[in-house]
């Protein structure tokens, strides 16, 4: 009996990708790096001087970075002052990821976790984090607690999620990711998880669409594209696909992954009235043979949560 497409689309993707490669942290660079603003993660400011009116042309531009520092510092010394504290260890926290400091930021919400085991924020926050370090047991426990069906939000139903897709079970992190969906249904992040779970699960054709939306809403530019265009190529969409990833690669290098997956997946290739005129960029030689013994030059890379 022949395998259907669908089958071989999955297949191709395990073999050519290996175990879905879930990045917890989320994409941490505006968008791609999902920080968000800086207000937007800080639960309070520290106090400031007001910046002279002369000086806000060169300070707005200058030293977005040292305010931050001079954020992190005010609130360790809180802190320090009273580690019981859930406002003041999730404000240090918050700070110190903003900062990249994530190891010591996971051990002030590990700290300030066990004076209050019950805080949904504290939880969320510990667990978001805890997730990105494959902590996987310990973020799907810290993350229950922090869904409060009263209340959804996103960023943790989706992190629900991708702790379930990092042991492979995708099919009941489709469910989450859905739910993750109806609250923000523009939010790229979840879109681009929501696509590659499915993916995962058989269906690259669902993904498609998805991230195509994903691309529009903006953010995670890079990845989305990317990853649009790994599910693009186990369709066989392989000149579509050669477009979409030529968009944050070199020409040749695009060329090279959508051919790998083009081989590992072995289905014949389907023109797209919207790129079949479109010039495919030229492949590799280097990279014709040996496929079963390199590693998958493109993981799907997958979005755990935009902002925190």
């Amino acid at each position: 009996m022949t395998a259907s497409p669908t089958l071989l689309a999955a297949a191709g993707l395990r073999r050519a990708a290996g175990a879905l490669a879930v990045v917890a942290a989320g994409l941490m660079l505006g968008a791609c790096s999902q920080m968000g603003s800086l207000s937007s993660q800080l639960s309070a400011a520290a106090p400031s001087t007001p910046t002279p009116a002369t000086d806000v042309a060169d300070a707005a531009a200058a030293d977005t970075r040292s305010e931050l520092h001079k954020a992190t510092e005010y609130w360790g010394t809180q802190f320090s002052k009273n580690p019981r504290d859930a406002k003041t260890g999730l404000s240090y926290a918050r700070n110190l990821k903003a900062l990249g400091e994530k190891r010591q930021a996971l051990a002030v919400l590990q700290q300030v976790s066990v004076f209050h085991p019950g805080d949904r924020d504290v939880n969320s926050e510990y667990g978001r984090l805890a997730l990105e370090f494959d902590q996987v047991s310990l973020a799907q426990k810290l993350l229950q607690a922090a869904d409060d069906p009263a209340k959804p939000d996103w960023k943790v139903i989706s992190a629900r999620g991708t702790a379930l897709a990092k042991q492979g079970r995708y099919r009941d992190a489709i469910a989450f990711y859905e739910r993750a969906r109806a609250l923000a249904p523009d939010q790229a992040s979840v879109l681009n998880n929501l696509a590659l779970a499915h993916a995962m699960e058989g269906s690259p054709e669902k993904g498609e669409p998805l991230l195509k939306q994903a691309a529009v809403a903006g953010g995670h530019q890079s990845r989305v594209d990317q990853n649009l265009a790994l599910v693009l190529s186990l369709q066989g969409k392989y000149d579509e696909a050669k477009v979409a990833a030529a968009k944050d690669l070199p020409a040749d290098n695009a060329a090279d992954n959508v051919d790998y997956v083009r081989r590992m997946v072995k289905l014949e290739p389907k023109s797209s009235p919207t790129t079949a005129s479109l010039p495919a960029p030229a492949l590799k030689g280097s990279n014709a043979t040996a496929d079963a013994e390199k590693p998958s030059p493109w993981a799907p890379q997958v979005v755990a949560k935009a902002a925190r």
